[in-house]
Parts: C-alpha cells; structure tokens; sequence
C-alpha cells in the first residue's frame, strides 16, 4: 500500500496579475516571440515533480514532495488543503 498526498491551493481574492506570476512560477508556461515565430517552455516548479494534475488547482504527489509546495505557497502566502491517500495502481506508475 503505497501512500501519497494530495493537496489543493486557493488563489480567490488575488490580482489577476498575481494569480498569473503564482501559476506560471508555479505550472511554468509556454513563452512565445516574434508574433508566435517561436516558442519557448519555460519550467515551473510542477515540471521537475512527478505528480498527478486531477483537476484545476487539485494535485497527487509523493510525500517527500511536499515539503517544496508547502515552501512555495508560503512564499506566496497561498493557502493549502492537504490530505494524505492511498495511491491507485495507476497513479503509483506516474509517481515512482
């Protein structure tokens, strides 16, 4: 039985242009110039952890990467829901 975390963020009340920096710095984001010419995916911090995207703000990760979102959001003054959970056969092959 293998255990995992999901958790989920609230940007309610912010800016747009607040809400914008936190996704991008947070999913990462395709960078275009010259008009769409050329494209550029700039990482966030969900690029370089293995999870599962469930639905809009709403993720499974491992439990050793939780430490770097809790970190993250507080940067950002985010609030968090985090729950741990037994992890699907599916799932654990995207995770490990």
């Amino acid at each position: 039985m293998e255990l995992g975390v999901i958790f989920s963020y609230w940007l309610k009340g912010r800016s747009p242009g607040e809400r914008t920096q936190f996704n991008r710095r947070f999913l990462g984001y395709t960078d275009k110039s010259q008009f769409g010419k050329y494209s550029y995916r700039r990482e966030g911090l969900m690029s370089r952890i293995p999870h599962v995207h469930v639905s809009n703000s709403l993720f499974i990760i491992r439990e050793e990467d939780l430490d770097k979102i809790k970190n993250f959001c507080q940067e950002f003054d985010v609030p968090l829901f985090v729950r741990r959970v037994i992890l699907e056969e599916s799932d654990i092959g995207v995770l490990l």
